[in-house]
């Protein structure tokens, strides 16, 4: 199909898979329980070992305090999957994890003022260390850290995450403190790796190392299921025939639980930065219009908003329900309400109503659905750890059996570093008080 099967036997074995960067793509080997790479077992075990001491309170900080509280700087892959992680298996109230990406000032704000600076440790994900987001909130944060703890602070509250060791040793930060990233890794796919520390802090090595393998587990299904029985597979068939075939200009990303209302801008990420490309791999223009536009929202809350341009506007839309069985302590009557109302939903959307059917109703113009438009439901029997890792190694699948058969290259993202470089060249710009004041 497509060369898929060859694509992905260059995957599960470190070849090059990256051909723009010249790079093959590890994320599967980061979550392997035992990585080809030995390099990625040992900073796994070092991550492991780093998160222990922290939930042990044997890291003190400047003032003597152990480091209690964590506050995650970074953007993009280096705070979606973390956040998400963190968000997700939360089942003790809120973590003790504050995250920044935004560079207002904003967030950042808010987590210093929730934060005691004795106890703080402000752990910095960039894989080249250079992201300017990422770096002017860490520099604003170790400003605050100083003004209350003194120069010398800043050794002791700040750990770094990155493919750029030299980087993180020059801004300050204690070897012991500093954790790398391979360059084989996307952002995008790091949540498998180091990048994943703070949720190492909260979660601890039981439910990191279940995680890891609820996405090795997905790995073997991928490798292995024959291509008619292959979730990957299919879905990136259904995605292939709804995008490219039947013209959706839209795929909406739909969880009923809230503990997974932070998926789908994780997967926005994922699939329109892996697969948002005009061009093939051999940079030849595409055949078909490739990926649609993702949107996506909690069930509940969408049915309330764009639900009624998904059910009835006149550009065809696709989507996926994504559900939770186990109700994990809640309510039950109402988890079973919502299950159904996510069904209605689906079967809207591929039903419609016929104006004819309902000719005698005065608005029945008004009131008619088009229907024929598919959606996929994935029903997770319980939400933890390994249900997660499961449900995040899936797509990563879908979207690489995609690209495949869209013949492009899902592990490069020159659209987002040609805009990086236009914003480090003032020569571009427009001055920022002309901004300001127009």
């Amino acid at each position: 199909m497509r060369g898929l099967d060859e694509c992905r036997a260059a995957l599960f074995n470190g070849e090059v898979v990256n051909l723009s960067e010249g790079r093959s793509a590890l994320h599967a080997d980061a979550r392997s329980p035992s990585p080809r790479d030995p390099a990625l077992a040992r900073e796994r075990e070092r991550v492991s070992r780093f998160a222990a001491r922290f939930r042990r309170a044997e890291l003190p900080g400047a003032a003597g305090r152990p480091l209690s509280r964590v506050v995650n700087i970074g953007i993009g892959g280096s705070d979606l999957g973390v956040r998400l992680l963190c968000s997700a298996l939360a089942d003790k109230g809120p973590p003790p994890v504050e995250f920044v990406s935004e560079m207002d000032g904003v967030e950042l704000r808010g987590a210093l003022n929730r934060t005691p600076p004795e106890e703080t440790l402000f752990v910095v994900c960039s894989k080249s260390f250079g992201t300017v987001e990422t770096l002017a909130n860490a520099y604003s944060a170790r400003h605050w850290l100083v003004s209350h703890l003194g120069e010398e602070a800043p050794a002791r509250h700040f750990a770094g995450v990155s493919s750029n060791a030299g980087a993180m040793s020059g801004w300050g930060i204690a070897p012991e403190f500093q954790f790398g990233i391979p360059p084989g890794i996307g952002g995008r796919y790091s949540v498998w790796s180091a990048a994943a520390l703070s949720a190492w802090l909260f979660l601890g090595r039981r439910r990191m190392g279940e995680f890891l393998s609820g996405g090795a587990g997905l790995d073997r299904h991928f490798l292995n299921a024959p291509a008619e029985r292959s979730l990957p597979v299919l879905m990136a068939l259904f995605a292939l025939w709804n995008q490219s075939l039947l013209g959706c200009s839209a795929h909406l990303l739909l969880p009923y639980d809230t503990r997974l209302g932070l998926l789908p801008a994780y997967l926005q990420q994922l699939e329109l930065e892996s697969l948002g490309k005009s061009a093939d791999a051999q940079g030849r223009p595409l055949s078909v219009d490739g990926v649609a536009a993702h949107l996506g929202a909690c069930g509940s809350s969408a049915q309330h908003s764009i639900m009624q341009w998904a059910q009835q506007g006149a550009r065809n839309v696709s989507a996926d329900f994504i559900a939770v069985r186990d109700a994990a302590g809640a309510y039950p009557q109402m988890r079973a309400e919502s299950l159904r109302q996510m069904m209605a939903q689906a079967e809207a959307l591929a039903r419609g109503l016929r104006a004819e059917a309902i000719a005698s109703d005065p608005l029945a113009a008004h009131k008619a659905l088009p229907g024929g438009r598919s959606s996929n439901v994935l029903l997770l029997e319980t939400l933890d750890a390994r249900h997660l890792g499961a449900l995040i190694a899936l797509y990563e699948h879908k979207v690489f059996a995609q690209a495949a058969l869209l013949g492009v290259n899902p592990f490069d993202q020159w659209g987002v570093e040609h805009a990086k470089r236009l914003a480090a060249n003032p020569v571009s710009q427009p001055p920022l008080a002309a901004l300001l004041e127009a």
